[in-house]
C-alpha cells in the first residue's frame, strides 16, 4: 500500500470526519450491509420469454396455424360465392397467409 504524505492524510481525514457528520453511523452501516448483501439482477433471464415466443412460432406455423388458414381461405371462398368479397381484402389474407406460413423460411434467409 502505498504511504500518504501528512497533507493527503489530512485531507482524507478531513473528507471522512465530513461524511461523519453528514451521514448517521446507521446509514453508513446499512449502507456497507447493503453492499455486502446484494445480489446480482434477475433480469437476464429471459427464457420465460423465449418460450413463449418458441410456443407461439410453433403454434402459427404448426397444425393450429394451418387450421386457422384453412378457416381464413374458407371463409375467403363462402364471400367469393355470395359476391360479397372485396378482391384487396382477399389478396390480402392470401399474402398473410403466405408470409404467416413461409416465415421460418424468411427469417432463414436473413440469419
Amino acid at each position: 500500500m502505498a504511504k500518504l504524505t501528512p497533507s493527503a492524510r489530512a485531507t482524507v481525514s478531513r473528507r471522512v470526519s465530513h461524511l461523519a457528520r453528514r451521514f448517521s453511523p446507521q446509514a453508513i452501516v446499512g449502507a456497507g450491509l447493503a453492499a455486502l448483501l446484494a445480489a446480482p439482477a434477475r433480469a437476464q433471464d429471459l427464457s420465460p420469454i423465449d418460450t413463449f415466443f418458441t410456443t407461439l412460432g410453433t403454434a402459427l406455423t404448426g397444425t393450429t396455424g394451418r387450421a386457422i388458414g384453412l378457416v381464413a381461405l374458407a371463409a375467403v371462398g363462402i364471400a367469393f360465392l355470395f359476391g360479397r368479397m372485396n378482391l384487396g381484402l382477399a389478396v390480402s389474407i392470401c399474402v398473410g397467409l403466405v408470409i404467416l406460413f413461409g416465415s421460418a423460411t424468411i427469417l432463414g434467409g436473413f440469419a
